[in-house]
């Protein structure tokens, strides 16, 4: 009995002490600052403990992936960087560098609050902004984690530096209409339709109203993301959404200029919320200052707890993240974009480079650059088309959705060659057009969409009073001068310069061409363009004629010494395009081998091919793909 007795008493003991267990550092999910003072949270116990072996005022804190937490602290207002080991149940403050500044020369002059730590690309460094008053004027500096080492970040070194880029794929959600929506091949689903927004934004606000991604929850099923007005400095909100759409909530309390909310392992969010301040705290005011900034947990049946005062917190790292984020090479500088059944390849023409698009994983039917450092392009999904946009840039190297054409993949196909129409881009008013609709009537698509990128909307058909015009660069082709310089005579294409004409064509003898000697017809010429560095022009020969008229493409050197005609293309099915050293690319054809399983003999014995015409007249397959775009 008295053993039994004993027993017993040990386990209440224990189940007294396991109760009253303060969290550790090892087991902390969650690091809390309030007023200086560094505390662990463990979800589990739902407790918090003081860090007590930091005496400093600790202003910032900062993860790796290595659980390691880097923070900075703040000693008679010098600040230096310090790391614990989280994987240590007992872990001991390291000094790490002094960061030689000021508390004061830390704190930004629109927040009021001091300068967060953040990685670069590389995960290595560490990087924390200094402010100089005197010339209003903000330095980066830099604390390298292998050797130690700080150092000011030149001016020419920061661009492409900073590590603000979401690792996970965001191109299914984009903004219409007001609303967030969310991509899927069955459909696309709202995450904002059963939220009060309009009772967060006023009008004004409301009509400007967009939304962006932020991370998905442990489980995947939910998306945190933030609704945004950018107009003067820019505000907003946090929300969350269940991918389905049935569960939607936005963060009323919360501001886009806070920390980020992060999520913890169980699915629970953390963020920067607002508490009541005390009447007799000397911030308070009644009409504008009667709360104050805490940090609150979210729970995933939507409870919400105040942990703590303050607004700096760090969560610990968890296991894999569940997004598959693959590696894009750099696209900067390149400028032709070559298409292949649904796979985009770039391609950079000084440095011969080409850089697979392998951050896209819908398939891709078209493309158009703007302004060389844009790429527009539309894909499949489902069977729905959108329109979906990535920068050229080295620091953004992430596809973007930017609207649902309101079009199906059938009716952009033309009845003539099964091709998918084009993108155009209209440089006069900064929109990007696609074709649909096709019609016999005239061999071609009947109507167009237009979206003006700028203001993100769509225009169905041309407008009134609006003619369809080329689209070609006026400062950079000046093509109607052009064409006052080219001419047909005797049956031959002439160039007109200073004075003197040079035959184009006397080389060669475009009955060679002609697919049928009874249909031949004696040529007529249209100047396409001529190349970037003007010593080439790229024409077509209309020497047979049907519905449409047929003939090859040209090329020719404006001192008549190199004329090529090409058997492999046609006039009415044309793709061609220049490169900066003058080079003429062109779908054209190649043979098909034998045990290609589309092989046949008599009528299926090549397939296209993209080929390389070299200002010296050479030509070579430059890809075996069937299409590409070519940045102006």
């Amino acid at each position: 009995m008295k053993k039994t007795i004993f027993f017993l008493i040990a386990a209440m003991a224990l189940f007294v002490l396991s109760c009253d267990r303060k969290p550790k550092a090892n087991d902390a999910d969650l690091v809390l600052v309030d007023h200086g003072k560094m505390s662990f949270y463990d979800k589990e116990t739902k407790k918090t403990a003081l860090f007590e072996k930091e005496t400093d005022s600790v202003i910032n804190l900062l993860f790796d992936d290595n659980n390691h937490l880097y923070y900075t602290v703040s000693k008679d207002q010098k600040l230096s960087l310090k790391m614990i080991d989280m994987n240590e149940s007992s872990p001991e403050p390291k000094f790490c560098a002094d960061w030689n500044m000021t508390l004061l020369e830390s704190i930004d002059e629109y927040s009021g609050d001091p300068s967060r730590i953040f990685w670069d690309n590389t995960k290595e460094n560490i990087f924390i902004y200094k402010t100089d008053y005197e010339e209003y004027y903000m330095y980066t500096l830099l604390y390298n984690t292998k050797t130690g080492e700080v150092r000011t970040l030149p001016e020419e070194e920061t661009y492409g530096f900073y590590g603000f880029e979401k690792d996970f794929d965001q191109s299914h959600f984009y903004t219409e209409d007001k609303q967030f929506y969310y991509v899927t091949p069955e459909g696309k689903v709202c995450l904002t339709d059963k939220m009060d927004l309009k009772q967060v934004f006023d009008e004004d606000e409301w009509e400007d109203i967009s939304f962006e991604s932020e991370s998905f929850s442990p489980d995947g099923q939910s998306l945190l993301f933030s609704a945004n007005i950018f107009w003067g400095e820019g505000w907003g909100k946090y929300g969350i959404s269940s991918l389905d759409g049935a569960s939607q909530t936005i963060l009323k309390e919360s501001d886009i200029w806070d920390i980020t909310p992060q999520w913890l392992s169980d699915g629970s969010l953390v963020y920067i919320g607002e508490a009541p301040r005390p009447k007799d705290d000397p911030e308070y005011d009644e009409d504008w200052n009667t709360t104050q900034p805490c940090i609150k947990l979210l729970d995933p049946m939507k409870n919400t707890t105040m942990l703590s005062l303050g607004e700096i917190f760090a969560v610990k790292p968890f296991g894999e993240k569940k997004e598959n984020v693959v590696e894009q090479g750099s696209l900067e500088g390149c400028d032709v974009a070559i298409l292949d059944n649904g796979k985009v390849t770039f391609y950079n023409s000084t440095t011969g480079e080409f850089v697979p698009f392998v951050t896209e994983s819908d398939s891709v039917i078209n493309g158009v650059f703007v302004y060389g450092s844009d790429f527009y392009y539309t894909v499949v999904i489902g069977d729905e088309l959108y329109l979906k946009e990535i920068y050229m840039s080295e620091y953004n190297k992430r596809p973007m959705m930017r609207i649902d054409w309101g079009l199906k993949y059938n009716d952009c196909v033309s009845e003539t060659y099964g091709r998918a129409s084009d993108l155009y881009w209209m440089k006069k008013d900064d929109r990007v057009g696609i074709d649909h609709t096709f019609s016999w009537d005239f061999y071609n698509f009947s109507d167009i969409k237009f979206y003006y990128y700028y203001a993100e909307q769509i225009q169905d058909g041309w407008g009134e009073n609006e003619e369809e015009t080329d689209s070609y660069d006026e400062e950079f082709l000046q093509y109607e001068e052009d064409m006052e310089k080219f001419g047909t005579m005797f049956n031959n294409y002439f160039y007109t310069v200073d004075g003197h004409q040079v035959c184009l064509t006397d080389k060669l003898n475009f009955k060679d061409y002609c697919s049928d000697p009874e249909y031949y017809s004696d040529p007529e010429f249209e100047l396409l363009s001529i190349d970037p560095t003007r010593k080439s022009a790229a024409y077509i020969a209309l020497i047979e004629w049907g519905d449409l008229g047929h003939g090859p493409l040209c090329y020719a050197s404006l001192d008549g010494k190199v004329q090529l005609a090409f058997e492999d293309t046609d006039a009415a099915d044309l793709t061609y395009g220049w490169l900066k050293d003058g080079s003429l690319l062109y779908v054209g054809e190649e043979p098909r081998p034998t045990d290609d399983p589309n092989y046949n003999a008599e009528w299926n014995n090549t397939k296209p091919c993209i080929k390389m015409v070299k200002p010296d007249g050479t030509i070579e397959v430059f890809s075996h793909a069937s299409n590409f775009v070519v940045a102006e």
